[in-house]
């Protein structure tokens, strides 16, 4: 038995569970399997702790530092132009918290804290405060941040009740105790201060569901659930300014209430929970019969992120991969378990196959948009 991570409530066997290699959000491939557990009680889902958890994000969890400025993309516009990710995100924090003057803010987990920069840029009477479990990013934070105003692998007791918001992005799914992640935020909150987080929906993202690192795949209900016990008061769940991911609002509460998930939207997260674990072991099961069908021959992949890795992770060893193809400049010319990252215009004549690591419920028509792609003699293999 296994214990849900949000309601305490128990949980039989494994819904998902495929052996290794698993993959992480870094796309680093670990020995170890990958199994999910989903609570019908609240509607939560949750993998297996990975191996040494503390080392992977001290030491291993190293993102965005392979360049001053690297960071996502998040949309591309019909003329070319592009906005990033950590862009969209100070934009949306910005509207969602409504800060007032002079407001302190906490970016909780910071990593480089670029989203909590550019938020200072747009309003400079912020005053900005990192924290992070890794001393790695410090030297990002030095031109803009006060030194008295960072922390690393704990939180000063000065701090305690001080803060008038505080922000988390892509955090908590990472973290074993995400109720007691929350209630640490609060104690650092001032009363009715505002906690903003940001986190995948896996119903919108299903490769969410697969991320060895992902300890946890909120839904709806599992998120008010977590809040109600931690002592907040949910304020707005925004599921559509950031597809793919929950951005959430709460307001700290005095106390702390046990509150139960409605059991409808608990029972319809579950099911949903379910499905998308059933469509990986199917998802798992064709990738084997895909590559007995084209062992041995010259493929390449459709993109370099997770999906794309994730087929790598389970293919590499018995197909020829000559390329990744992927539509994101910063990584073009650069290489991806040693195999060189190609635009797609540039897909290698030689592929008599094309995988295509994308998000399933926008991969066809990705594909279908690049005639480039669509060659003769080059078959199309899909999730």
């Amino acid at each position: 038995m296994t214990a849900c991570r949000v309601c305490g409530g128990h949980i039989g066997s494994a819904t998902y569970e495929v052996p290794a290699p698993a993959l992480t959000s870094i796309m680093t491939l670990l020995d170890a399997p990958t199994r999910v557990f989903v609570c019908a009680g609240c509607g939560h889902a949750q993998s297996d702790d990975i191996p040494d958890i503390q080392a992977f994000y001290d030491t291993g969890y190293r993102i965005s530092l392979n360049s001053e400025n690297h960071d996502q993309i998040f949309a591309v516009s019909a003329d070319g132009a592009i906005t990033y990710r950590t862009d969209h995100q100070a934009a949306l924090a910005l509207r969602l918290l409504d800060l007032p003057e002079g407001a302190s803010i906490l970016d909780y987990g910071a990593a480089k804290a670029d989203t909590l920069r550019k938020m200072t840029v747009s309003r400079s009477d912020l005053r900005p405060y990192v924290f992070d479990v890794s001393s790695d990013y410090a030297a990002a934070w030095q031109s803009w941040v006060p030194q008295a105003a960072q922390a690393t692998y704990s939180v000063p007791d000065a701090w305690q009740g001080t803060f008038d918001a505080i922000m988390s992005h892509f955090v908590i799914e990472h973290v074993a105790d995400p109720v007691g992640f929350m209630r640490d935020v609060r104690a650092l909150l001032q009363p009715d201060g505002a906690f903003l987080f940001s986190i995948p929906d896996v119903a919108a993202n299903p490769g969410d569901m697969a991320v060895a690192d992902h300890l946890n795949h909120f839904s709806e209900a599992s998120i008010a659930y977590a809040l109600a016990c931690a002592g907040f008061r949910l304020q707005t769940i925004d599921k559509t300014s950031f597809p793919g991911a929950f951005f959430v609002v709460a307001r700290r509460i005095e106390m702390a209430t046990q509150s139960a998930a409605s059991s409808a939207s608990a029972e319809d997260a579950a099911k949903q929970a379910r499905e998308i674990c059933e469509f990986w072991d199917q998802a798992s099961g064709k990738l084997r019969d895909d590559t007995q069908n084209y062992a041995r021959r010259k493929v390449a992949i459709y993109g370099a992120g997770f999906y794309g890795s994730w087929i790598y992770g389970r293919i590499g060893g018995s197909v020829d991969v000559v390329a990744f193809l992927d539509r994101n400049a910063s990584l073009q010319g650069a290489t991806h378990f040693g195999i060189p990252v190609l635009p797609p215009e540039e897909l290698p004549t030689e592929a008599e196959a094309l995988f295509i690591g994308l998000n399933p419920l926008k991969a066809r028509a990705a594909i279908a948009a690049q005639p480039w792609l669509q060659r003769d003699g080059l078959d199309h293999v899909w999730l």
